[in-house]
């Protein structure tokens, strides 16, 4: 019966742990970031301002606008502060559900200290200072690693089968399940790409032999690509219909060509 709600209850611990900031701080911080740029980016997501806008909020004006969404709404809503805050504090207590399943891979048995092992291994994840300012401000970096770590606990697999029992069809679906997690994340946040690019290799931990490596490596790339199109691509199609480049205003350089052989012409420029 613990075994089940083991997870549930490090989950309630974080929560209670991360809501604990801004209540004691009496709310979220509406600084200017906020303001002028989160905030700014919710609305955005409730209707694109590609031809009102222009660099309204510096080059980040145009960054994936979804996971601002529910900050704006608590702020259009003029929810109180302390509710807001627990709120935000609760979405942020996610993290802790793979961190919990990534120390389950490693620390699969269920005796005392391996209990006491997991549940320090996901205080030690939350209760660093970068996580901990977290529900404090209005940033979003650790809901958009969220599923970049829910894929590092697929792609370590379950804890309760060795690799060498793995089936070959289970291991593609997780691989790719790894991947598409992955792809989610590198959407949310762009700069989630340079920790997605080592999945594939988190992978080879569904396999026993190297000979059969290319098969999860494999299957992981199709699903970050996969999961980064699905994600990303209604936002992507946006910015490429208004600037001719679907990760505006970065690499502009790149995509120029693409403009210029496919005789683009803009609608925002």
């Amino acid at each position: 019966m613990f075994k089940r709600l083991e997870p549930w209850l490090i989950f309630l611990l974080t929560a209670t742990l991360l809501a604990s900031v801004p209540i004691e701080r009496d709310g979220l911080g509406l600084g200017w970031d906020t303001m002028n740029h989160h905030v700014y980016l919710g609305w955005v997501a409730s209707g694109e301002r590609f031809e009102q806008d222009y660099f309204a909020a510096a080059s980040q004006s145009y960054q994936f606008p979804y996971l601002y969404w529910p900050v704006y709404q608590l702020t259009r809503l003029n929810s109180p502060g302390w509710v807001a805050g627990v709120l935000w504090a609760i979405l942020h207590a996610v993290v802790s559900l793979p961190l919990w399943l990534i120390a389950r891979r490693l620390m699969p048995g269920d005796q005392r200290a391996d209990v006491f092992g997991r549940v320090l291994a996901v205080m030690f994840g939350v209760g660093n200072l970068l996580v901990l300012r977290a529900p404090d401000t209005t940033g979003n970096d650790v809901l958009a690693a969220i599923p970049w770590l829910f894929a590092v606990a697929v792609g370590l697999g379950p804890a309760d089968r060795p690799a060498a029992g793995a089936t070959l069809h289970g291991v593609s679906s997780r691989a790719w399940l790894c991947g598409v997690l992955g792809g989610v994340a590198v959407a949310l946040k762009l700069s989630n790409a340079t920790v997605a690019i080592w999945l594939p290799w988190v992978c080879l931990s569904l396999v026993p032999r190297a000979s059969a490596w290319w098969r999860p490596m494999s299957w992981c790339v199709v699903g970050l690509g996969m999961g980064f199109s699905m994600t990303y691509g209604w936002w992507g199609a946006h910015l490429w219909q208004a600037f001719g480049n679907p990760i505006f205003p970065f690499a502009d350089g790149v995509f120029e060509p693409v403009r210029d052989a496919l005789q683009w012409h803009g609608g925002a420029r």
